[in-house]
């Protein structure tokens, strides 16, 4: 999101007259609460709010983004369903503490994605897919019927045929990814998945830039997968799931062929 041109903040304390330096906006969105929900979520994450201390009172957030008290309540309920923030009442609102935010909030996720130095996210993010689709992956072996498997067999089929095309592959790797949890039966872990996915597939650092090679071997992952579930196997289907997905990421991240940020061939796409 643009930033707004500078004007003066101040800490939320009614009685504090202190004042720190935040940029405003240039052009007005049309959503207007929910585009300062967001940039505020993104100067928290991103720590030019800190945690432990105060939002910019009302009138300070009011002049900043050129909006209505209305919309600046609108935008720090926003964060409070986030838990980003605590509101009280003749005290002001105050920034959480980071492990009390709402990280399947796509919101927050995506900001946590996009300012994760250190790569913390993205690799709790691994351990979450391997723990869940691991997990799917087994209840997929004991749940399907010929009618699955077909279906499975066609996603497999389509990730061969486009391992030509890396932005087409990684469509299709999703596709047999969300086939095998939709075999699960397993709702609630899909939609998690789905979530935290939408997010993290848009970081060029969790995705890399495969190549054909790469394309060809992440499938090894997905044939072994596929085996395990044909065969009816729930161990093995959780087993190959988890070492794919780990294995994966261990050649593709950021620093795995070189210094962080630095995308190279050896970087998989496999998911």
């Amino acid at each position: 999101m643009s930033r707004p041109s500078t004007a003066q903040t101040g800490q939320a304390d009614d009685a504090s007259g202190d004042s720190t330096q935040l940029r405003g906006w240039p052009r007005r969105p049309q959503r207007l609460a929910t585009a300062v929900a967001e940039d505020l979520v993104d100067r928290i994450v991103g720590g030019e709010l800190p945690v432990g201390g105060a939002l910019p009172i009302e009138p300070v957030l009011c002049e900043m983004y050129a909006v209505s008290r209305t919309v600046v309540r609108e935008a720090v309920k926003s964060l409070e369903a986030m838990r980003l923030v605590t509101i009280q009442q003749g005290l002001g609102t105050t920034i959480n503490d980071a492990e009390d935010w709402d990280l399947l909030d796509p919101v927050v996720l995506a900001a946590s994605i996009r300012h994760d130095a250190e790569r913390a996210i993205l690799e709790d993010l691994i351990d979450v897919r391997r723990a869940l689709e691991g997990h799917m992956a087994g209840q997929a072996a004991l749940n399907a019927d010929e009618d699955h498997m077909r279906r499975l067999q066609a996603a497999l089929d389509r990730l061969y045929a486009e391992e030509g095309d890396p932005a087409r592959f990684l469509r299709a790797d999703l596709d047999f990814h969300y086939a095998v949890m939709a075999v699960s039966g397993n709702r609630l872990g899909r939609a998690v998945i789905q979530t935290i996915n939408t997010q993290a597939f848009q970081s060029l650092r969790y995705i890399g830039v495969p190549s054909l090679a790469d394309c060809q071997d992440s499938n090894v992952g997905h044939r072994a997968v596929f085996d395990r579930i044909a065969a009816k196997d729930g161990q093995g289907a959780a087993a190959a799931m988890s070492d794919h997905i780990l294995g994966s990421w261990l050649r593709r991240r950021p620093g795995a062929h070189g210094p962080a940020g630095d995308r190279t061939s050896g970087d998989h796409p496999q998911r």
